[in-house]
């Protein structure tokens, strides 16, 4: 039963409605494929250069990981490519689980790993830190990589160091000093 302000339309018609003034009907998924900026040689090109890092297996000892990593590295300089910490896993032949256990020393990782993986990680959010200093990522994507894999933060700590107040920390005498000035007094007639 439509109301009087507001006649009914079918889905149909509210599709079609929403097509001709280009806004999303609702209860429909966005879909990335159409609401990216990238060009289909754009996507060509990173999902290439992202299979060819599945390819790898885990390093077999630290010198190959530390081989890795700077392999890693040139292969992005010369290819153009933003390093990132997704794309690090697929170098060493990891997970991101993987990677972070490594950089927190679990998993029998060594402590020469854990070092690497925290001075590579240092390395990608220079560039980050950069790239948005230059105005060549954005800041909402700095600012989601910094949180999820640099550590940072935007809170602000409050610290309240809590007081002995049950000990006096003055006198009987300096307290009625300090008062004796400030407590008014009424003069009663008799005195």
């Amino acid at each position: 039963m439509a109301s009087k302000n507001k006649p009914e339309i079918t889905q149909e018609q509210a599709a079609e409605i929403a097509a001709q003034t280009n806004k999303p009907v609702r209860n429909r998924p966005m879909s990335v494929e159409k609401s990216n900026s990238a060009s289909k040689n754009d996507i060509s090109r990173i999902v290439a250069n992202t299979i060819g890092w599945m390819k790898m297996q885990p390093p077999a000892d630290d010198d190959e990981c530390e081989e890795r990593l700077y392999a890693f590295f040139d292969t992005c300089a010369a290819r153009g490519e933003i390093p990132s910490v997704e794309k690090m896993a697929l170098a060493l032949g990891v997970t991101r689980q993987s990677l972070w256990n490594w950089e927190h020393g679990l998993k029998s990782a060594t402590e020469r790993r854990r070092q690497m993986i925290q001075r590579a990680k240092e390395a990608l959010a220079a560039i980050d830190a950069e790239l948005v200093y230059e105005n060549k990522i954005q800041q909402v994507a700095y600012i989601f990589r910094a949180k999820n894999y640099f550590g940072m933060s935007d809170k602000t700590e409050v610290s309240i160091a809590p007081t002995d107040n049950l000990e006096p920390t003055t006198t009987a005498e300096e307290l009625q000093a300090r008062y004796a000035y400030n407590v008014p007094f009424e003069e009663t007639e008799g005195e």
